[in-house]
């Protein structure tokens, strides 16, 4: 797909404009821990494997992961995936999804959100994520803990 690319460290400008123009919405991902400074740090980690969503070579979407390598494959933690609010419902997501699924070394994604995102627990259960366990308390979100609640999906080829 043309309009995913993998992000880097060279990439980290575009991501800071799509976070200043999508600053009222992108807040409650701040109040998670997820500051410009540390999208910026995980961009230069060496098990980044973060890809982007671009349309007329501006980012609209970012999906945020690290790889875990295994001996023949390796697995993705999901940290962050945030699409622009006015381009929502149109299977951007799942579009960042099914690229990284159509990797034939990728054996399972991993990812948490919080129990009160019920959008995004929809989605991710529409999308084959399976509930694996709770981290109980694990989000401090206006002085309240909240659980996390943690998907795995396993990808198969045969």
């Amino acid at each position: 797909m043309k309009n995913i690319k993998f992000l880097n460290s060279s990439h980290y400008f575009i991501v800071q404009e799509l976070i200043t123009r999508e600053y009222e919405d992108f807040s409650s991902i701040y109040q998670l821990g997820w500051t410009e400074k540390e999208i910026k740090n995980h961009l230069n980690k060496n098990t980044n494997y973060s890809i982007g969503f671009f349309s007329r070579n501006c980012l609209n979407a970012i999906l945020i992961s690290q790889a875990i390598k295994n001996i023949e494959s390796y697995e993705l933690e999901v940290m962050l995936i945030y699409v622009e609010k006015k381009l929502r419902r149109k299977k951007i997501a799942s579009k960042l999804f099914n690229f990284l699924e159509n990797d034939k070394n990728l054996s399972k994604i991993y990812l948490e959100v919080s129990e009160k995102n019920k959008e995004a627990i929809k989605f991710y259960e529409k999308n084959n994520f399976v509930f694996l366990n709770f981290r109980h308390n694990y989000y401090k979100y206006n002085n309240k803990n909240i659980h996390a609640k943690c998907f795995i999906k396993k990808i198969n080829y045969e």
